[in-house]
């Protein structure tokens, strides 16, 4: 969740206390997903760019290459609309 909170503040050029956790949390929500072997890939769905981009280089720098993906929420909803 750090390394989550880390990238976020880099790329949107905000300070980490103002990262809002349920970002961060998706990180680690991932991570035990993964680790636990009972998932084999995991799509994160979020409206923030940073946040997507953030959990999936994370979640990809502890081992798990491949297995992650981010959905843009926006895009979503134009796709099925």
């Amino acid at each position: 969740m750090d390394d989550v909170r880390s990238f976020i503040a880099r790329e949107s050029n905000r300070s980490e206390d103002n990262i809002e956790k349920a970002d961060t949390a998706l990180g680690g929500v991932a991570a035990h997903l993964l680790d636990s072997e009972n998932t084999s890939a995991i799509c994160v769905l979020t409206t923030d760019d940073d946040a997507g981009n953030g959990v999936v280089t994370a979640i990809e720098a502890h081992g798990f290459d491949g297995q992650i993906t981010f959905k843009d929420g926006f895009e979503l909803i134009s796709e099925i609309t």
